[in-house]
């Protein structure tokens, strides 16, 4: 999250990077969630907070370095060290 101030207040911009979303309903709904808990932890008025979401398609994101297509994902995706399985 960036912060600029402006005006006395600080400007959060918060950046999520997501695989594609079901549809703009839950985008809706992580925009609206987001900014109401910057706006109260914060303490910044709500025309002061920006979120931007990415998505990023699954052959183009990669977890523990392995590529989200790979069938076995979600198994590999979580090892710790290279040769783990």
């Amino acid at each position: 999250m960036y912060v600029t101030a402006v005006e006395g207040y600080s400007m959060p911009v918060v950046h999520i990077s997501t695989w594609p979303l079901k549809d703009e309903s839950v985008a809706r709904a992580l925009i609206e969630e987001v900014t109401r808990a910057v706006h109260i932890a914060c303490e910044v008025p709500l025309d002061k907070i920006s979120v931007c979401i990415q998505e990023v398609e699954p052959s183009r994101w990669g977890d523990a370095g392995v590529l989200g297509t790979d069938p076995e994902f979600q198994q590999k995706s979580r090892r710790l060290i290279y040769g783990d399985s």
